[in-house]
């Protein structure tokens, strides 16, 4: 949440001809709801295993690490993806996944811009999102190394120069 997933996908997408899919918005389009409308309506367990199937749908589209093609999907992740064991295991197992790892002050400054669309920041003042962020950084930081291939700070970088070393690192 707030770390550059999202914007990354796009440009790696954008600056190497890859496909883009932005795991929170394929479930949107699918649901013809957001994130936050399907929290409030159904829960956010519902949401996980809708998650995780549509995960595995995309996966199964792509084969990531069985297909002889160069990656042809950056693929981004919601935040709270791996949290869910089965969709940990798809995504370490089937995928190349790169954490992309944002200190707190950081995430926070990101996310104070537009906290509406995340439904466990909306309606917070900064101290409340700030102990938010402080426990989801808690409880998912090793879920997180635990289903990556690397990790790759994006505090204090350009997205170009994030977009070159990418592309650098996957020879794309």
């Amino acid at each position: 949440m707030g770390s550059g997933k999202s914007t990354l996908g796009r440009g790696l997408a954008a600056a190497y001809n890859c496909r883009f899919i932005d795991l929170d918005d394929y479930i949107v389009d699918k649901w013809a709801m957001s994130v936050s409308s399907i929290f409030e309506k159904k829960g956010e367990e519902w949401f996980r295993k809708e998650e995780c199937a549509c995960l595995q749908e995309i996966v199964e589209e792509y084969n990531y690490l069985n297909s002889k093609a160069s990656y042809t999907l950056v693929l981004a992740l919601g935040g709270g993806t791996v949290t869910y064991s089965p969709s940990a295991q798809i995504v370490r197992s089937s995928t190349h996944c790169v954490y992309l790892q944002c200190p707190k002050e950081i995430l926070l400054q990101r996310l104070m811009k537009n906290n509406s669309r995340r439904p466990l920041l909306a309606g917070k003042s900064e101290e409340e999102m700030s102990s938010v962020i402080d426990s989801l950084m808690q409880r998912r930081e090793n879920l997180y190394v635990g289903v990556s291939a690397s990790v790759y700070d994006t505090s204090d970088k350009k997205m170009g120069k994030v977009v070159k070393e990418f592309g650098e690192m996957f020879n794309l």
